[in-house]
Order: C-alpha cells, then sequence, then structure tokens
C-alpha cells in the first residue's frame, strides 16, 4: 500500500500526534481545577492593589469612537 519514504512519514507523524494527545491530556488534567487570574497569583496584598488600581484606571478611561 505504502512504500517505504511514506511509511516512514507516516510513523513519524503518528508519533508526533500521539505526543500531542499526551501533552493535550497533561495539560488538561492540570487545569481541570479552572482558570486562574492574575490576582489569584499575586502573592503580595501591595502588588495585588496595583493590579486592582491599573484595572480601574483602564476601565475608567475613554474609549475611542469607532466609525
Amino acid at each position: 500500500m505504502f512504500d517505504k519514504a511514506h511509511r516512514s512519514s507516516y510513523n513519524r507523524l503518528m508519533a508526533d500526534r500521539d505526543a500531542n494527545k499526551e501533552a493535550l491530556d497533561q495539560v488538561e488534567k492540570v487545569t481541570e481545577s479552572g482558570p486562574v487570574f492574575g490576582e489569584e497569583l499575586l502573592e503580595s496584598e501591595e502588588l495585588r492593589q496595583q493590579l486592582r488600581e491599573a484595572k480601574e484606571r483602564e476601565s475608567a478611561r475613554p474609549k475611542p469612537d469607532r466609525e
């Protein structure tokens, strides 16, 4: 059905696909607890406050009009 060159390419493709599937499974397992947002990753209360203030400034900034 396949010559030697095609079979070799097919085998590499399947190996890559298996490795990608394994990596995806690992990521899903690690992240099944749900998303973690920036504030949750900050250990310092001062940094959390700075982030909240920056978000407030950003949301208060006027949005440009789009035509």
